[in-house]
């Protein structure tokens, strides 16, 4: 956090000092009480999380915010104590004021899914030039949003912040702390169906990308060949809106997509030039994060050219699409870091088109956020549509939850002696030791809440001895 002095704060959000003196400065601030140490300005926003005084007697330097005085009581004289006519609306200034302190480049993006690794990549290329600040990994909880934000600081030339969409209004809270410039909407499909409740809630909840956008300055970064933005997203009053994809029309088109060593290589056309693109990780799904972290990039001020070059020496993520040898010789495919229905669609079809002659296995387990219903079952179905369209070859369905995912291959007419419908670990491994040799490629789509159990930890031990990554 830039430090700042108390004084200053007190007059950004029109509080009133009524206990103690003084203007120390200030390196933290909080709406938890646990949270706070010295030189803490806390914003009592929740009343029912108590004040402990022999906790805040311990640190130095602690300011306290409320519009409640009578929910505070016996204060340490040596505790500040500031006045506001109401807490939220306080709150909202000093995050709008500490924002505002930094003209820096910074880059939201959103999308079912690819956005922990679009962000990785926009966060790798701008690192050429800039001190980039970002959000750590998939950590992309609204509760983190003051804390991701009061890591920008003074030496802080750049930020990329990956904002996520539980239920409609979440999105829109997100941009309300980082005020993005640069946006990014990478796709929209059906998930997080536990809060938001009905498909069609969950996309109109991602078209919050665009609010509070300024349509004369700000930039908005589509997939023009996602049929759902097309569908919740008007952006026709805004200037500086960018199209990726493979369309014609697209402002950064991929042609000539092709598999090579250890990712993904295409052309890139923009205004009338081409450009050689080498993308880390397989599948079409990494080249559109590609683009978008391009696109980004240079909207943030670097040009094409070395943006495509600073994106080849990308470390791709693990257990994203991730190629390892495993038991035997045989290839794993580990994409257990989350578990949506496009990233489960887009890796059937990574199988698919990586594995040519060899036997393709497919392990697929539920997915936690997409709940119960008839919704999440309409899901699952489409997933077992989408393991007969890419021909695997034997299918492991773990968990009561994604049953419907082999119901439905079944449906379609698959080989039962090649369904298989498991709980463990332990006994997927009986049934699959058999086929551990260079002639199979297996697909491990499994999420972590699954893979945590000690069953699947041994499982995985057993498929991938040396965790060596195949080129």
């Amino acid at each position: 956090m830039k430090s700042l002095f108390l004084q200053d704060i007190v007059e950004q959000i029109g509080g009133n000092i009524v206990q103690g003196s003084g203007n120390p400065l200030i390196q933290n601030v909080v709406y938890r009480p646990k949270k706070i140490v010295d030189q803490t300005v806390l914003f009592y926003r929740y009343p029912d999380m108590k004040v402990e005084n022999k906790v805040i007697q311990k640190y130095a330097s602690v300011a306290i915010v409320t519009d409640r005085l009578d929910l505070i009581k016996n204060l340490p004289e040596e505790v500040i104590l500031i006045q506001v006519p109401n807490i939220e609306e306080a709150y909202w200034k000093f995050v709008h004021f500490y924002r505002h302190l930094f003209e820096i480049p910074v880059v939201g993006i959103t999308g079912t899914c690819g956005k922990t690794t679009t962000k990785q990549m926009v966060k790798h290329i701008l690192r050429k030039y800039y001190k980039v600040h970002s959000t750590f990994l998939s950590n992309n909880q609204r509760s983190l949003n003051l804390q991701y934000l009061l890591g920008i600081n003074d030496e802080t030339e750049a930020a990329v912040f990956e904002m996520p969409v539980a239920s409609p209004g979440y999105l829109t809270n997100t941009i309300r702390y980082f005020q993005p410039q640069i946006r990014i909407l990478l796709n929209i499909d059906v998930y997080h169906l536990t809060d938001s409740k009905t498909p069609e809630a969950y996309m109109k909840a991602k078209a919050e990308i665009i609010n509070d956008l300024d349509p004369n300055t700000g930039v908005i970064i589509l997939n023009a060949d996602d049929e759902n933005i097309k569908k919740v997203l008007d952006v026709s009053s805004f200037k500086n809106v960018v199209f990726i994809g493979l369309s014609e029309d697209c402002d950064y088109k991929a042609k000539d997509i092709r598999y090579s060593n250890g990712g993904m290589k295409f052309t890139l056309e923009h205004q009338g030039q081409s450009y050689p693109v080498f993308v880390p990780g397989y599948g079409k799904p990494n080249v559109y994060n590609g683009l978008a972290a391009i696109a980004a990039a240079v909207a943030a001020g670097m040009n094409v050219k070395e943006c495509c070059e600073r994106l080849a020496s990308f470390e791709q993520m693990k257990e994203h699409l991730q190629f390892l040898e495993g038991q035997g010789g045989c290839t794993i495919i580990d994409d257990t870091w989350n578990a949506a229905p496009l990233s489960m669609a887009s890796a059937l079809e990574v199988l698919q088109e990586t594995s040519n002659a060899k036997m393709k296995i497919a392990l697929l387990g539920y997915m936690p956020q997409l709940g119960d219903g008839k919704y999440a079952e309409e899901q699952y179905a489409r997933m077992g549509e989408k393991v007969v369209e890419t021909q695997v070859d034997l299918l492991f369905v773990v968990g009561q939850e994604a049953i419907e995912i082999g119901r439905k291959a079944l449906g379609l007419l698959m080989d039962p002696s090649k369904v298989f419908f498991c709980d463990s670990g332990t006994e997927i491994y009986s049934f699959i030791k058999p086929y551990l040799n260079k002639k199979t490629t297996i697909l491990l789509k499994i999420p972590h809440r699954v893979m945590v159990q000690e069953s699947f930890k041994e499982l995985k031990r057993n498929l991938i001895p040396n965790k060596n990554k195949i080129e």
